[in-house]
């Protein structure tokens, strides 16, 4: 993990390419994506009697509040990154976009509407403390169970064929390389209020399986098990309720 991790997106060049190159139509993370979109729009009806205020911790270009368009009653997007704002307004990101300084985000809370806190592409890339503020802003949006859901992407899930990288394979520690595993995930919740109610897989694949020969065998077994087989999957989405 590069210890500046926050401030580099304050470059819109590192912005503009994560933006345009990292989730370019058919790169591995759009195609993830898009799975967490689909899945997405069929959980947050679900789960909710009525559209929640959606609270999008460390929002980058919004990404997120673009999957859930139409689903929510209204989106905030959260981040330090002035730069990553202005790329989601570009972008069409719907909501409001409020830039905040480190560990002072407060969510815009509706008293009288259930909420929606996500944080996505950041815990696996941060370190205790910045992961305590995300669980610090949660437990603001969600003062009780009844408040509504927290979901948490790990990225890294140490369960998974990503660890066969880390064990086997050249760890190269500039690429940020981490893991965090579902006892270290559930820990967190825990320490702060939260229980883990449910894990949703979205690849069991890494990154270089999508590349050569296997992608396209890689691709299919995904769509077909990265769901039923969340436990193993290499990008999870936990959901989290407060006591």
């Amino acid at each position: 993990m590069a210890s500046n991790y926050t401030e580099v997106f304050q470059d819109p060049t590192a912005v503009e390419k994560y933006a345009e190159r990292t989730y370019a139509p058919g790169t591995f993370s759009s195609i993830v994506s898009n799975r967490q979109a689909g899945w997405l729009r069929g959980f947050v009806p679900n789960a909710f009697g009525r559209p929640p205020t959606h609270h999008d911790f460390a929002c980058g270009t919004g990404r997120v509040s673009r999957m859930l368009a139409g689903l929510v009653a209204v989106s905030h997007g959260y981040d330090t990154s002035e730069a990553m704002l202005r790329k989601g307004r570009e972008l069409g990101t719907p909501g409001h976009a409020h830039l905040v300084e480190p560990g002072l985000a407060v969510p815009e809370t509706d008293p009288g509407r259930p909420a929606l806190v996500t944080a996505f592409r950041f815990v696996l890339n941060v370190d205790v403390h910045l992961r305590d503020q995300l669980m610090d802003f949660a437990s603001m949006a969600l003062p009780d169970a009844e408040a509504g859901l927290l979901l948490v992407e790990n990225h890294g899930n140490a369960t998974s064929l990503r660890h066969l990288r880390r064990t086997f394979g050249r760890l190269d520690t500039s690429t940020w390389f981490q893991e965090l595993s579902h006892e270290e995930m559930r820990d967190l919740f825990a320490r702060h209020g939260f229980d883990l109610v449910g894990v949703q897989g979205f690849t069991l694949f890494t990154q270089g399986c999508y590349r050569g020969p296997w992608g396209v065998l890689s691709k299919a077994v995904d769509g077909a098990l990265a769901s039923p087989m969340s436990k193993w999957a290499t990008d999870v989405v936990y959901i989290a309720r407060r006591r």
